[in-house]
């Protein structure tokens, strides 16, 4: 089990204060409603501090006087107070929830807009498993539960230490100083974790991005691993990888847990500080018990939130790390992207030409010095044998990837001067291999070509031999193809692509042995459709059938990225060169009775 996810970055100096000046932005649309959240949470901190005053009435007033009255309105007054600290607790929390939902959303909506106009190159290079992680997974996550503890503790904590400290100093002046004094340790505390817990958690979401990899790759390759009987191997790879993960996620927590234990341990020295201090000034007369007490539950009220805040710096840290992992996709910079001012032609008819184009992937030379000239309305088969650079040459076509160098014109404008969506608007492609969305058959084709009518959809089903399959199917067209198209069979599959493409009605149709999964007798009506449909257009065949190239005007011949041959069926057959030599190979194995027609020829 392999995967092509990166190695995370070493962290910069300066832990997240990049990211969080680019995160800010996002809430500038949000700050009356933030405003009117801290309102309604100020309020609840006004409250949350207010306990200990009613205490020390009750110990310093109300008891030693036996007023049972006094000490009854108190408790009205405070089951009044906190009734309206949970009413404004709701409506802030109703409210910063909501931008909170507001901001994640904005945040993967971003990233899966950026995945949509990243290259080919870059989806090569990355698993789906890992995409999904960055766009809805664990790195979205965390910022999710940094935003809630934000929202849900931070301003809490601020109003209430604010009001806390007050009361504490006109309490006494000298504990409050060393209970500040010693929560210094706090400070200490959150700086040591936050930078261990960020770099950790990094590590760790690099490292789920990688499985998820890995296991969205066997999931896919199930019918593989079980043809050829893998699934011991397969599990035993599995629980190889899946163990220090765990680990790994061990140590995420056993940090987390490390910093509570220090937040914890922490504020028991300075409960016992300030009992043994407090104490002494009973004794001293200094201050009265009802006011010890009273200090006593504020200093615990700030110890416990300073502590939460300590917390809430690990939590940053795990945030950090996880928008710092978004932002890696927003960084991203296509290799393919429109040019200033591009514009399509009034006209196209679709002639396409190749000036000496180059192009090399990872270092590799795919294509080299490739020239020649498609007219208008030619039919052009791609054969030769694997890796000669027949897909790259229709990858190029589609501007999947530039050329390193050279030029592709169509009807002899640069095509990296046309505006992308148009330009690849143009082209109709059946591969092979189709992909199907899992949706409905019907809604797969409506996804092409969104303004067709149910009778033009029908009409494409029909050229394709599909209707007859289709009409059989539990639900007609609205039965769902699932994931790939995996509840259809290869030729069914082939049969809707090939609709998609009739649909679009296209000016120029790559097809890449668009009928190889089909018996002979749909073979033969599909190409029937196919060759209707091929007259008037620039059509690309790649192909590995003979019956595939027989019929076709021209014919280029690839091997190492270069055309080593051109000319028609009978032309090449005839000449000496690869075509014949892969002919004449094509032919040795066949059996009687077999048609030459399935033959491959590259």
């Amino acid at each position: 089990m392999t995967s092509n996810a990166p190695s995370p970055a070493t962290p910069a100096r300066g832990l997240g204060h990049h990211t969080l000046r680019r995160t800010i932005p996002l809430f500038r649309p949000y700050r009356r409603r933030l405003v009117l959240a801290a309102l309604y949470v100020a309020f609840v901190g006004f409250c949350v501090s207010t306990p200990p005053i009613f205490t020390k009435y009750l110990v310093d007033t109300a008891i030693p006087r036996k007023d049972l009255h006094s000490a009854v309105l108190v408790m009205l007054g405070f089951v009044v107070l906190m009734t309206l600290r949970m009413v404004s607790w709701y409506a802030g929390q109703s409210i910063l929830l909501l931008v909170r939902e507001k901001i994640i959303y904005q945040l993967r909506r971003s990233v899966f807009v950026k995945l949509q106009e990243l290259c080919m190159r870059f989806h090569q290079k990355h698993s789906p498993g890992f995409l999904y992680d960055r766009t809805l997974g664990g790195a979205s996550t965390s910022v999710g539960v940094f935003l809630s503890m934000v929202f849900n503790t931070l301003v809490v904590y601020v109003f209430t230490m604010i009001s806390a400290l007050i009361i504490c100093l006109r309490l006494n002046v000298w504990l409050t100083l060393w209970v500040l004094t010693m929560s210094l340790g706090y400070v200490l505390i959150g700086r040591l974790f936050k930078r261990r817990i960020h770099d950790i958690t990094k590590k760790f979401n690099y490292e789920v991005n990688k499985f998820a990899g890995q296991v969205t790759d066997l999931l896919r390759g199930v019918k593989t691993i079980k043809a050829f009987a893998m699934e011991q191997r397969i599990i035993s790879d599995f629980d190889e990888n899946l163990w220090p993960l765990q680990l790994r996620s061990l140590d995420v927590n056993k940090e987390t847990m490390f910093l509570g234990f220090f937040v914890e341990g922490l504020g028991y020295l300075i409960n016992a500080a300030v009992l043994i201090g407090g104490s002494y000034l009973v004794v001293g007369s200094s201050i009265s018990l009802g006011a010890l007490v009273a200090f006593a539950g504020y200093q615990t009220m700030m110890i416990g939130m300073f502590g939460a805040l300590a917390t809430l710096s690990g939590t940053y840290g795990a945030a950090v790390a996880g928008l710092e992992q978004m932002y890696e996709i927003l960084d991203e910079r296509p290799s393919v992207v429109d040019k200033p001012g591009a514009l399509m032609p009034a006209k196209v008819t679709g002639e396409m030409r190749f000036d000496d184009v180059f192009f090399s992937y990872d270092g590799k030379p795919v294509i080299q010095g490739l020239s020649v000239t498609i007219p208008h309305g030619q039919s052009v088969a791609l054969v030769g044998p694997s890796g000669g650079g027949k897909s790259t040459l229709t990858n190029l076509l589609l501007r999947f990837y530039e050329p390193n160098k050279g030029v592709i014109r169509l009807d002899g404008t640069d095509i990296r001067q046309l505006p992308l969506f148009d330009y690849r608007s143009l082209y109709g492609v059946v591969l092979q291999d189709p992909f199907l969305f899992n949706d409905t058959i019907y809604n797969n084709l409506l996804a092409v070509a969104p303004e067709s009518t149910d009778a033009q959809i029908r009409h494409a089903l029909e050229r394709a031999q599909a209707w007859e399959f289709v009409a059989d199917l539990t639900g007609g067209w609205h039965f769902s193809v699932g994931e790939s198209g995996s509840q259809l069979s290869g030729g069914q599959r082939q049969r809707i692509a090939l609709a998609r493409c009739f649909l679009t009605n296209p000016q120029i149709m790559i097809l890449d042995e668009a009928t190889s999964a089909l018996d002979n007798q749909s073979e033969h009506f599909v190409q029937q459709a196919l060759q209707s449909m091929m007259d008037g257009r620039t059509v690309f065949v790649i192909a590995h059938r003979l019956s595939t190239v027989r019929h076709v005007d021209r014919i280029l011949v690839l091997q190492d990225g270069q055309v080593v041959q051109d000319g028609n069926y009978e032309e090449l057959c005839q000449a000496p060169g690869l075509f014949r030599e892969l002919h004449q190979v094509s032919l040795e194995p066949e059996l009687p009775g077999s048609a030459s027609d399935s033959s491959p020829v590259g």
